[in-house]
């Protein structure tokens, strides 16, 4: 469900600029880890996924930290065949137990056909629709032009070099209050991002989805953190698994990193394991962070701000160590989720 900019507003509180807990990390997976099994697209996603990136592609992570729209409509254009497979998938099974229950009863193999080649089409289809069909419900912070930029139409608002309505990072705002969260998980904190004159710039609004807390606004303030950590010049870009790839293409990052000695690859060598593991450390320091004591007395409540995260967190090669069952394993595994859900 949507909201509108003046429900937003009702009861909102400001989120101050500040670079007070300095401490981000989004663990991140560089590569697929299951079999491919019946998605035969997933070789061109590969494929794709593996291309230099670009400095000016809004896939450069070193220039654009993006947010997807929490009201985003077109979600349920990529979930809804998902759950219409999967609930055809069990009709299907149900009907097995019909056919032993009632005499009169014939099994529907047409709707099992139908389901199965269903979930086999959406399986391949609706990465394509995500990614090259669908409009791109997104805002984005262009690091570089010191620009935040809405990915659909906004009133009175000039036109990036991707062709999207863009403004000064000074002229917007964000904002937290209590709301009932879109995907039905009751009452929240959201965060909302809008253009501080809003009313000559219908359309500059935007909720950012952040972790689910009914009684702590922390996570709207960190995220807000993190997007003004972000956007400052004056720094080089924080050291997190996301952005590691990136590192180089920003002029800043990599002068500092040549001073700071730091190894070409260190995230990208720490298995998925160990960065869950950090980024729940992480997690529990937001929840009990006091940002707005930091901000009113940050030699007191401040963080220091990690530089080399190699010697905080040494790569642990024992969690390296393949856990994996056995490739047929995953492979039925993988083969299951596919046939019955299309995912």
């Amino acid at each position: 469900m949507s909201i509108s900019y003046k429900f937003a507003k009702l009861n909102a509180k400001v989120i101050e600029k500040s670079q007070n807990f300095k401490h981000y990390i989004s663990s991140k997976k560089y590569e697929y880890s299951s079999p491919k099994g019946l998605m035969i697209v997933r070789f061109l996603l590969e494929k794709e996924d593996n291309k230099k990136v670009q400095p000016q592609s809004l896939d450069n992570e070193s220039r654009y930290l993006g947010f997807h729209n929490a009201g985003d409509w077109t979600l349920g254009l990529t979930l809804g065949p998902i759950l219409l497979g999967a609930t055809g998938s069990f009709v299907s099974i149900l009907a097995i137990f019909g056919v032993f229950i009632m005499d009169n009863m014939e099994y529907p193999w047409a709707f099992l056909l139908f389901t199965i080649c269903w979930n086999f089409f959406f399986l391949n289809f609706s990465p394509i629709l995500a990614r090259h069909i669908l409009p791109k419900r997104e805002i984005y912070f262009d690091r570089q032009n010191q620009t935040v930029n809405f990915t659909w139409s906004v009133d009175n608002a000039e036109k990036n070099e991707h062709g999207h309505s863009t403004f000064p990072f000074e002229d917007i705002e964000a904002f937290y209050s209590k709301a009932n969260h879109s995907q039905g998980h009751g009452v929240t904190h959201a965060m909302y991002i809008a253009h501080k004159d809003y009313e000559n710039h219908h359309g500059a609004f935007s909720e950012i989805r952040v972790k689910d807390n009914p009684q702590n606004p922390n996570y709207c303030k960190y995220t807000w953190e993190r997007v003004v950590r972000f956007m400052d010049l004056s720094k080089p870009l924080v050291d997190s698994p996301e952005i590691e790839p990136f590192r180089h293409l920003d002029p800043i990052t990599r002068d500092f990193d040549k001073q700071n000695n730091r190894p070409e690859k260190y995230w990208r060598l720490m298995s998925y394991k160990q960065m869950q593991q950090i980024e729940e450390q992480l997690d529990n320091d937001i929840y009990r962070f006091n940002f707005d004591g930091a901000i009113t007395n940050p030699k007191r409540w401040a963080n220091k701000e990690i530089t080399k995260p190699w010697e905080k967190w040494p790569v642990d090669e024992s969690l390296n160590q393949p856990d994996n069952p056995p490739y047929w394993k995953r492979l039925m595994k993988t083969l299951a989720m596919q046939i019955i859900a299309g995912v």
